[in-house]
C-alpha cells in the first residue's frame, strides 16, 4: 500500500494551513535532507570543440575525482568517475549506450513550479541533463487536484476541490473532513510517495527543511526500490512559492537540479529522470478580496444549502487566483460578480452546446462542434480573441461557419494574454468534474479569493488559479528525450510515452516497505 499526503483541493496546498498550529506538534520535526550535489562544479575543464569538462570533489577531500561531460550544446553526455583533471579515465560512463534494461524511472511532480523560472535556469547552466523544458498547459481552475487529474487520465474528478456543492445530496460539503480523507485527490494512488497529511501544514511553516525532507523521502524510496517506475510528488516547492515568492522557486529549483546530479551520480547513470510541475505560480503578493461579503450585498443569500433562487454556494476553503459558485441562477450571479474590483473573468453554461464569457465590459459565447470552437463577440471582446481570429480567417483556418479546429485555436493562443482560454472554460464547466460549478471566475493576478482566516495569517507572494500565463504554465523535461514545446498537461502522458516513460501504466505494488510514514 502507498503512502500519501491528504492533499485535498490543494488551491495553493494552504488548506491545512488553518490548523497547523493545532496538530504541527504531532507531525514532528522534519526528516534529514536529501544527498545533493554541490551547486557549482569545483573546475572547468576546456577540451577540444567547445567540449567542456565540470568536475567535482565526490568525496569531501578537497580535490576533484568525477566530472561531467558536456557536448557543445551544454548537454550533459558522459560521466566519469576516478580520476583527476588532466589524467586519462579509466571509467567513463556515457549515457547514450546505457542499455534500456538497465535504466529504472523516477518522476517527480513539483508543485506550482512556473515554466518561466525553469527555462530561466536552464539558459544559465542547470538542468542540463535535459533538452529545453516544455511549457505544459493546465486546465482551469488552475488547482493541483484537476491538473493531476488530467495528467494520469482519471478525468472526471469529483470536484475542483474538497469544499464543492453536492446537488445529488443538497448540501456543501465538510471541506476539512474531504480534504483529510483526499476525497478530491483520486489522482494519489498513481504515485508511490507525498507527504502525511500531518505535517503538510507544517511544510507550509518551515517551507525548506519540509521539501528537503520530501527529496530524501524520495532519493531513498527510489533508491530502495526495484521496481521499473517510482513517482514521487513533492507540495514544497507550492509552500516556497507561496510564502517566498520567486526567491523560494529559485530555491527549490536550484536543489532540485543539485538532486538530479546526485542521482546520476549514485546510480552511475542508470535513471531515466522526468521533471513536471501541475501548473505554475503568479510570483505577485495578492490581498483577499471577500467576493461572498460582496455578493451579500449584492443580494445573494451564501448559504451551505441551495434551496431558494437566491442562494448560492461560495467555496472559500484556501486562496487561489479563481473561484466557483453553484447556483440556479448563473447569469444573473455571472454578471454582479463582474461587478467586483478584481474579477476579469466569468464563465457559465448557456446550452448543451454553448457557455457565455462576461467581463467587466464584454460578453461572449463559445460554442462546441464536431468542427471545434466558436467564439462570438456579442459585446466587446472579453477573451480579446477577435485579432486571433482575424489572423486565423485571413489563413483559412475559420470555417463558414466560424469554427476553429480546437488544435489550430490553442497553436494560435499559447503567447496570448489567455493561453488556450477557450478549450480550458469549456472543459472546466462541461467536462472535468462529476460535481460540474455553474459559475466560473478568473480572478486579476495581484488579488486572490478564498479563506479569509489564512489571508489574515499570512502574506501570499505567489498565487494560482486563473487564465493567465505565469499561473497556467507549468513544466516538463525528461532524460529520455526531447518533448514539444508546448503541451496541454492532458497530452504530456502520451508524449513521455512515446519517449518509452510510461506513466499511465498500472502501478506495481512496492518493492519494499512504503516510504512515508516516517514521521
Amino acid at each position: 500500500m502507498r503512502k500519501f499526503a491528504w492533499c485535498g483541493s490543494h488551491p495553493m496546498m494552504l488548506a491545512g494551513i488553518g490548523i497547523a498550529v493545532l496538530v504541527s506538534f504531532q507531525a514532528g520535526c522534519a526528516g534529514p535532507g536529501p544527498r545533493l550535489f554541490p551547486p557549482a562544479p569545483q573546475q572547468i575543464e576546456h577540451l577540444a570543440d567547445q567540449v567542456l569538462l565540470h568536475w567535482y570533489d565526490s568525496t569531501g577531500d578537497g580535490r576533484p575525482d568525477y566530472y561531467e561531460r558536456l557536448d557543445p550544446q551544454g548537454r550533459v553526455v558522459a560521466l566519469g568517475y576516478g580520476a583527476q583533471p588532466g589524467q586519462r579515465v579509466a571509467d567513463e560512463v556515457i549515457l547514450a549506450s546505457i542499455p534500456a534494461t538497465e535504466r529504472r524511472d523516477l518522476v517527480i511532480i513539483l508543485d506550482s513550479v512556473p515554466a518561466s523560472m525553469v527555462r530561466e535556469a536552464w539558459e544559465q547552466g542547470q538542468y542540463r541533463f535535459f533538452p529545453r523544458p516544455t511549457a505544459v498547459i493546465a486546465p482551469f481552475p488552475v488547482m493541483t487536484d484537476p491538473c493531476l487529474v488530467d495528467f494520469f487520465h482519471l478525468t472526471p474528478g469529483v470536484a475542483i476541490e474538497s469544499d464543492y456543492y453536492d446537488y445529488e445530496r443538497g448540501r456543501e460539503t465538510d471541506a476539512y473532513d474531504v480534504y483529510l480523507k483526499a476525497g478530491v485527490a483520486i489522482w494519489h494512488e498513481r504515485v508511490d510517495y507525498a507527504l502525511d497529511h500531518l505535517a503538510h501544514a507544517s511544510a507550509y511553516l518551515d517551507q525548506l527543511s519540509w521539501f528537503d525532507h520530501e527529496l530524501r523521502q524520495i532519493q531513498d524510496g527510489f533508491l530502495a526500490s526495484s521496481n521499473p517506475m517510482y513517482i514521487g510528488y513533492c507540495v514544497g516547492t507550492s509552500a516556497l512559492g507561496a510564502l517566498r515568492g520567486r526567491e523560494g522557486h529559485a530555491e527549490g529549483i536550484s536543489r532540485i537540479n543539485r538532486f538530479c546530479h546526485e542521482m546520476m551520480y549514485l546510480t552511475r547513470g542508470r535513471v531515466r529522470i522526468t521533471l513536471l510541475s501541475d501548473h505554475g505560480h503568479n510570483l505577485v503578493t495578492s490581498r483577499r478580496i471577500p467576493i461572498a461579503d460582496l455578493l451579500r450585498k449584492a443580494g445573494w443569500n451564501v448559504t451551505n444549502r441551495i434551496n431558494g433562487p437566491r442562494d448560492i454556494v461560495l467555496p472559500e476553503f484556501a486562496m487561489a487566483t479563481c473561484s466557483a459558485i453553484y447556483t440556479r441562477m448563473p447569469e444573473a450571479v455571472a454578471q454582479d460578480v463582474m461587478r467586483i474590483e478584481g474579477m476579469e473573468l466569468a464563465a457559465y453554461r448557456d446550452s448543451e452546446s454553448s457557455i457565455i464569457v462576461l467581463s467587466p465590459d464584454g460578453r461572449a459565447r463559445i460554442s462546441r462542434a464536431a468542427e471545434g470552437y466558436r467564439y462570438e463577440a456579442l459585446e466587446g471582446d472579453p477573451l480579446q480573441l477577435n485579432p486571433v481570429l482575424a489572423v486565423l480567417n485571413e489563413a483559412g483556418k475559420v470555417n463558414p461557419d466560424g469554427y476553429v479546429r480546437d488544435d489550430v485555436l490553442m497553436q494560435a493562443t499559447i503567447d496570448h494574454v489567455y493561453p488556450d482560454a477557450v478549450d480550458r472554460l469549456w472543459r472546466g464547466l462541461n467536462e472535468q468534474f462529476q460535481h460540474k460549478p455553474d459559475v466560473l471566475i478568473s480572478v486579476a493576478d495581484g488579488v486572490h479569493t478564498g479563506s479569509a482566516f489564512q489571508s489574515r495569517m499570512i502574506t501570499l507572494r505567489a498565487a494560482h488559479g486563473n487564465l493567465r500565463p505565469l499561473s497556467t504554465f507549468g513544466f516538463a523535461v525528461t532524460t529520455a528525450g526531447e518533448l514539444p514545446a508546448v503541451l496541454r498537461i492532458r497530452d504530456l502522458a502520451p508524449a513521455l510515452e512515446s519517449l518509452g516513460v510510461n506513466v499511465l501504466k498500472k502501478p506495481e505494488p512496492p518493492s519494499v516497505s512504503p516510504v512515508g510514514s516516517e514521521l
